[in-house]
């Protein structure tokens, strides 16, 4: 089978903080922060790329992407063990991975589009070291804390849940035919390897409307939950929240819901054969997208960060003409509607007002949300600060 060259495009990384006009939209009475509760500082780090991982019992996990390098710090904040998985070694993983999750042993799990699903000891020690199911080729690879993937308990096994971002071959000119029958999740077992693909779009989708879209439209955002068997599940260019019951073998669709994000303009088709097959964007016939960009789980209610589209499409004509990164460029960036919202069991939608974020992204562990300190850009940062937190809701 060809494969297709695997590319790693950096995005800009998507910021948390709300506009002011986005928090004042909302005709709720509700408001919705987040209270920092404890922090963590870690000093002397040498790191280009500093992500929190996790936490385990009393252990802070952090790694530097852009080295694999791997840093453990106890609750104030002493280091206990750093180690990395360059080169040719066992477990070996490399930038193209994503972030760390954690199975019920506490045994670090990683997944790299390059080198395989890696299960680790949190000392380094390799626990399993498989390699590629199928190559991956992920298109938007940004830094972030956000969690793309998931460990998952089915019937006494874990297993990953992640999205399927090969570019896969096909007979013929890409066509709607192609997206029909495409599947979307990838479930791998982390004890064998063993590996499942499913779910298609679901019927309802404008995905399936006979024309072709881009790849970064069609990719999954997700969560399961554990508890009530329920897979929650939005495409990253449409507002809907599509619900999974997952009690049996396969995800069954129950309930789907359009979301109003302010500024959020749903993915345009093209007539089949006008774009080529698994190009992620182009920005010339679709400049600024919008584009869900994660979805978690809190407590009962989900939270959806996302950005939109600016207004100004004679601004973002211009620029497309132009072809330059300008200052009309700049005010457009600074122009686009983005935040994070609470979707709560009764379908209401609050925008959540959070605090500035290195990476402008978050981790939920638990009932808590765990951040990243901004550090200052005109400073080289050698320590680092973790914030912890709780939603407060009034």
């Amino acid at each position: 089978m060809k494969l297709f060259p695997i590319a790693l495009v950096f995005l800009i990384v998507f910021s948390c903080a709300e506009s002011e006009e986005n928090r004042n939209s909302n005709s709720s009475s509700i408001q919705v922060t987040l209270e920092k509760t404890d922090s963590l500082v870690v000093k002397d780090v040498l790191a280009t790329v500093f992500l929190f991982q996790g936490k385990i019992e009393n252990q802070f996990i952090f790694r530097d992407l852009v080295s694999s390098e791997v840093y453990i710090f106890d609750e104030e904040g002493a280091l206990i063990n750093r180690w990395n998985k360059e080169g040719d070694v066992p477990g070996k993983f490399s930038m193209s991975s994503g972030n760390f999750h954690f199975d019920r042993e506490g045994h670090a799990v990683v997944l790299d589009i390059m080198n395989g699903l890696k299960v680790l000891e949190l000392n380094g020690d390799v626990v399993h070291d498989f390699g590629i199911y199928q190559y991956q080729v992920s298109l938007a690879g940004g830094f972030s804390l956000f969690d793309t993937q998931q460990i998952i308990e089915k019937d006494g096994q874990e297993y990953l849940l992640y999205s399927l971002d090969i570019i896969e071959e096909y007979d013929g000119e890409y066509a709607p035919e192609f997206l029909k029958e495409r599947k979307h999740i990838l479930l791998t077992n982390v004890e064998t390897n063993e590996t499942e693909k499913f779910l298609h779009f679901p019927e309802s989708s404008r995905f399936l409307n006979g024309e072709v879209f881009y790849f970064r439209d069609i990719r999954p955002v997700f969560h399961y939950d554990q508890k009530e068997e329920l897979l929650y599940l939005m495409f990253q260019g449409e507002n809907v929240m599509y619900k999974y019951d997952w009690s049996g073998e396969q995800p069954k669709l129950i309930d789907s819901q359009e979301l109003n994000l302010k500024g959020f303009e749903n993915a345009e088709g093209f007539p089949p054969g006008s774009i080529q097959l698994g190009q992620y964007s182009n920005f010339e016939k679709r400049p600024f997208p919008s584009t869900i960009i994660n979805l978690s789980r809190l407590n009962s209610d989900l939270l959806i960060s996302y950005a939109g589209t600016p207004e100004d499409k004679a601004a973002i004509a211009k620029v497309v003409k132009e072809k330059a990164f300008n200052e009309t460029m700049d005010k457009l960036t600074k122009e686009t509607p983005r935040g994070t919202l609470l979707l709560r069991p009764d379908g209401q939608l609050i925008p959540v007002d959070l605090p500035p974020m290195h990476y402008g992204s978050f981790k939920v562990v638990g009932e808590d949300i765990y951040w990243m300190k901004k550090p200052d850009p005109d400073i080289e940062a050698e320590e680092f600060t973790l914030y912890w937190g709780k939603l407060k809701i009034e």
